[in-house]
């Protein structure tokens, strides 16, 4: 199969359909090589390009673009005109849906062995812990003292130890002085 494309690479339709091909090409490596590597960037570009090229032909087979003339003045004041052939929606379509498409063929064609392997997994920690584990990096970032938090929660006790009083008895001092004086 390659081997045909590559003997077909030299007939016009062909070098247009490559051609229209490339950007996706080009987006392809681009995002694979960010994600995983070079060795991936170049597999998601070849994925992009294998897939795409015969999309693109098929395309232009059946949906033919719009022949266009371009004409337009350098500097130097020569005209020049050009005779192109505006892409059709099928063509355009198929360009797009082959690039979407060949990332995940080739990360099923490759079982995922372009993805990184090393995946971290989270400890399985108590919620206490985790917001122990919390309090600590808080004080460590801010420079603070170790504070004391009532079990469970976030909430600081300090400055509330002198209002808990056992068995039960919850009251400020001030109250608690006040109901002593009166004897109650």
């Amino acid at each position: 199969m390659l081997q045909s494309l590559l003997k077909n690479l030299g007939t016009q339709g062909s070098k247009a359909a490559a051609k229209a091909a490339l950007p996706g090409v080009g987006l392809n490596f681009a995002i694979g090589t960010l994600a995983g590597g070079p060795a991936a960037g170049a597999a998601y570009a070849a994925g992009d390009f294998l897939l795409n090229y015969p999309l693109i032909r098929t395309a232009k087979r059946f949906f033919p673009g719009t022949p266009a003339t371009i004409s337009y003045k350098t500097k130097a004041g020569e005209k020049i005109v050009k005779d192109i052939v505006q892409p059709s929606g099928a063509e355009t379509a198929a360009n797009i849906l082959g690039s979407f498409v060949s990332a995940p063929l080739v990360d099923y064609a490759t079982q995922g062995a372009l993805l990184a392997q090393n995946q971290i997994e989270p400890k399985n920690i108590s919620q206490e812990q985790q917001l122990y584990q919390q309090s600590m990096q808080r004080q460590a970032v801010n420079n603070l003292q170790q504070q004391a938090l009532a079990p469970g929660t976030q909430f600081q006790m300090q400055g509330l130890e002198h209002t808990f009083h056992y068995p039960g008895m919850t009251l400020p001092p001030e109250v608690l002085r006040r109901l002593q004086e009166e004897g109650n």
